[in-house]
């Protein structure tokens, strides 16, 4: 299957057919010039036959020798063997896992190299998929380029009797690498990480026994953690009481089996956090951004944009815990948020409670809400990944509403929803933000007017 955000998006179903052998059998070597970088994080380049050929760890620029592992007749995917000569984008990844490891995919780069190549995914998902010709101005950075999640998910599972967790391998997804230290989190979910590899290590607890296992572990701004399980079987309660003495910050111990919601089986059944000014008791399985210092920049963009919003109507789809929509309501604004987690919703009500301002929190499907929600003044969508259905756009275009504001974490989808709204909306304002630093992700954020007024309290 073709990695996302690539030429191969544009082949055509018969292009494919054609057998390994015919297309250049899987570990033929092949030497290559990277002249780019794929959606995915792969460096791209053409074989002389003009074949695109995608290959993990490489930088524009570079020139390798190329491990075919697999071929097709437009497309193949290769493994360095040999760095011919280097790229000046380069860096020595800080990571000591980074050449097994596919949690990262571009820590080979330098940062500002690693912003560009990210401005030129936006640019090109706008272009090529969304149709629309917008200048896309530099990935805006903020804060470190590691430290900066407060969320970490690890796998794990036994090889020969011993515990390996970590992430996916970066050229074998079936397997894990294992990390003991991953340099983008916290330190509060290092210091955990590492209490609890130790007490596993040292037979304090039994680790999690089954393969697949999930491990997520979250970190609170005062530096306190909690941790969810997913899948396998719950440790006893012998094993909690010590891994909460030994384990340092940890407070809170859930569990969740297949398609169930998490069980607190120690500690507190929330985690206590502050976002930016909004305190909040979190449940272990609602979203939150990940990284503090950019979605505070990103919100700040957001707020320039919307000026004044007193007596305005606000929508806020796929809302989360809501950290926007209280700060929108106590600004004045008439908000109504939409979430379907009915934990998160549960949390945003809480949050609120006592700040005054005019805020409605409906726990549901936004597919299921937004004909009866519209019209408003503004509407802010932060979609996940899959971006938003057609539902959703088809009532964005025909409803009532003045501002529209997309916050998107995949330029991909955003591209294909952009291309949809075109018939109602005009896209003022593109700005990426560099919330995942050394991985290939991007978010971005699009403020768009209507292209002709159509009610609402605003002046068009």
């Amino acid at each position: 299957m073709a990695p996302p955000g690539d030429d191969r998006l544009n082949a055509s179903p018969g292009d494919d057919r054609r057998t390994d052998r015919e297309n250049g059998a899987a570990g033929e070597p092949t030497l290559l010039r990277v002249d780019r970088i794929a959606g995915g994080g792969d460096g791209v380049g053409r074989e002389p036959s003009g074949r695109v050929m995608f290959v993990p760890r490489t930088a524009p620029g570079d020139v390798v020798r190329v491990e075919i592992v697999e071929a097709k007749a437009r497309w193949a995917r290769g493994r360095v063997r040999e760095q011919v000569s280097r790229g000046n984008a380069r860096r020595l990844a800080p990571c000591p896992v980074y050449d097994v490891c596919g949690g990262c995919r571009l820590q080979h780069l330098t940062p500002a190299e690693q912003r560009r190549v990210k401005r030129d995914l936006v640019e090109d998902a706008l272009r090529r998929i969304g149709g629309l010709d917008v200048p896309v101005p530099d990935v805006m950075a903020s804060g470190s380029e590691f430290e900066y999640r407060n969320r970490v998910t690890f796998s794990s599972r036994f090889n020969d009797g011993k515990l390996v967790a970590g992430f996916r391998t970066i050229h074998d997804p079936g397997s894990l690498a294992d990390v003991r230290r991953c340099l983008l989190a916290e330190a509060p979910i290092v210091a955990a990480w590492e209490g609890l590899r130790k007490a596993w290590d040292d037979g304090i607890c039994e680790p999690p026994p089954e393969p697949d296992t999930r491990i997520t572990v979250r970190a609170a701004i005062n530096g306190t953690v909690d941790v969810l399980i997913r899948g396998g079987r719950p440790p006893g309660s012998d094993d909690l009481s010590h891994l909460l003495d030994q384990v340092p910050g940890l407070i809170g111990w859930h569990h969740a089996r297949s398609g169930q919601e998490p069980v607190c089986l120690a500690g507190e059944e929330t985690l206590s956090d502050r976002w930016q000014d909004i305190a909040f008791d979190l449940p272990a399985d609602v979203f939150l951004q990940v990284n503090r210092k950019v979605s505070s920049e990103l919100d700040g963009w957001l707020n320039a944009r919307a000026g004044d919003l007193e007596g305005l109507s606000v929508l806020d789809l796929y809302s989360g815990v809501g950290a926007r929509a209280i700060r929108w309501a106590r600004d004045g604004a008439l908000v109504t948020a939409c979430e379907v987690s009915d934990r998160a919703a549960t949390a945003c009500r809480g949050a609120a409670a006592g700040t005054g301002g005019r805020l409605v929190v409906v726990a549901d499907r936004v597919e299921n809400r937004i004909a009866e929600l519209l019209p408003a003044d503004l509407v802010v969508v932060n979609p996940p990944r899959m971006g938003l259905s057609r539902r959703v756009t088809e009532a964005l275009v025909t409803g009532v509403a003045g501002e529209l504001a997309y916050v998107s974490c995949d330029p991909a989808t955003l591209g294909r929803d952009l291309d949809r709204l075109q018939a109602a909306w005009h896209v003022e304002e593109v700005q990426p933000f560099d919330a995942f630093p050394q991985t290939a992700h991007v978010e971005t954020v699009v403020w768009m007017r209507r292209r002709r007024a159509m009610g609402g309290n605003r002046d068009f």
